[in-house]
């Protein structure tokens, strides 16, 4: 097969993650991937693999500027001879339906992924995906079901559970850089959340439950690791505590995490982040809110702990857990890591991707 990827903007995060992932994956198996996608992360995350990276810039959502834009993917399907596209996300989705109006003499297959939308709101115009799609894959039953609620239909969806790296993401191959670089003691216990700096994130829950388990415990900090438009105001929040400490944003993610007892993602909205898959396969329990798909990857007591969201003080209360019983948090981390192996395995998530890409042309 001559499969293309496409995604929009020059940010990275855990979709994008993921494409990097499974694109390496499914070239592994023979086939011809290519990932089309902004330059600048991508491009070199990719380099010295074996997935072709094209470079296409694609930021406006205007329906004129998605039409010039289905205009440049025409070009490359047409060049590279690409016989399914895989957008990520509603818009590249539209972009590569757009094709159609540009004379081109064959229907290419559309599979579009979506892992979350930017706003719940959105989901009203999920079935739009009809139209776009031939068949949609998303991550989780969570939003297998806000996707059904906005009338994308049922047989178009598929859950395939996205993967994590576990060799990459092991406490074999990794160092604790944070606690060398900022003179951190063994014995004290840190925690750390990992994601963008934005509202929906809810850093500001991190900072005061922080304030609580410190109270508590001062043997402990904190670190906030990554960067967005909320980043001034956090800091700001935080600037007369001395045991948070933001990183910005960090490349050596594995590293960073091997420095932590516990991880930690209060945020009002997820589907079914990569973060916390990543902690887990490092041997971390894990302290979340019950959002999304969170609760199909954590067992509460078991792998780590379920809180409401925009609740600091149980969020505080779960923490505390973790730091007055260490050693129950080592053995939820070795849970975690157990499920990881057991439900997250890249070559698995490739070999259930490559299938449906290839039902689909099957069917063309």
């Amino acid at each position: 097969m001559r499969i293309a990827f496409l995604t929009m903007g020059k940010d990275i995060g855990g979709a994008k993650q993921d494409v990097i992932t499974l694109s390496q994956q499914i070239a592994n198996k023979g086939h011809d991937v290519y990932v089309i996608s902004a330059p600048g992360v991508m491009d070199k995350e990719l380099a010295d693999t074996n997935v072709h990276f094209i470079p296409a810039e694609f930021y406006t959502r205007s329906p004129w500027g998605l039409f010039k834009a289905s205009r440049i993917l025409l070009k490359i399907v047409r060049k590279e001879k690409i016989e399914l596209v895989n957008p990520q996300g509603f818009f590249t989705a539209a972009i590569a339906w757009m094709m159609r109006f540009s004379f081109t003499p064959s229907f290419i297959p559309i599979v579009t992924t979506i892992h979350m939308f930017s706003s719940l709101d959105f989901y009203k115009y999920a079935w739009m995906l009809n139209i776009f799609s031939k068949e949609i894959i998303t991550e989780s039953n969570c939003e297998r079901v806000r996707l059904e609620g906005g009338g994308t239909k049922r047989d178009r969806i598929t859950v395939i559970n996205n993967s994590v790296d576990m060799k990459k993401f092991s406490v074999d191959n990794t160092l604790p850089v944070l606690r060398i670089e900022y003179n951190i003691p063994e014995e004290v216990q840190v925690f750390g959340i990992i994601a963008r700096l934005s509202p929906e994130k809810r850093h500001a829950d991190y900072i005061e439950a922080a304030r609580l388990v410190h109270n508590q415990n001062p043997n402990t900090h904190f670190f906030i690791v990554g960067d967005g438009p909320t980043k001034t105001e956090m800091e700001h929040l935080a600037k007369d505590i001395d045991f948070i400490t933001f990183t910005g944003m960090r490349r050596d993610i594995p590293n960073v995490l091997r420095s932590l007892n516990c991880f930690v993602l209060c945020s009002e909205v997820e589907s079914l982040p990569l973060s916390i898959r990543e902690a887990m396969s490092m041997r971390l329990p894990v302290v979340v809110t019950d959002v999304g798909g969170n609760r199909e990857i954590v067992a509460e007591g078991v792998t780590g702990y379920l809180v409401p969201a925009k609740t600091p003080e149980k969020l505080a209360e779960a923490m505390l857990k973790i730091v007055k019983d260490k050693d129950k948090g080592e053995v939820m981390g070795k849970e975690a890591w157990a499920f990881c192996k057991d439900r997250f395995d890249a070559v698995d998530w490739a070999l259930y991707t490559e299938n449906k890409f290839q039902l689909v042309l099957d069917k063309k």
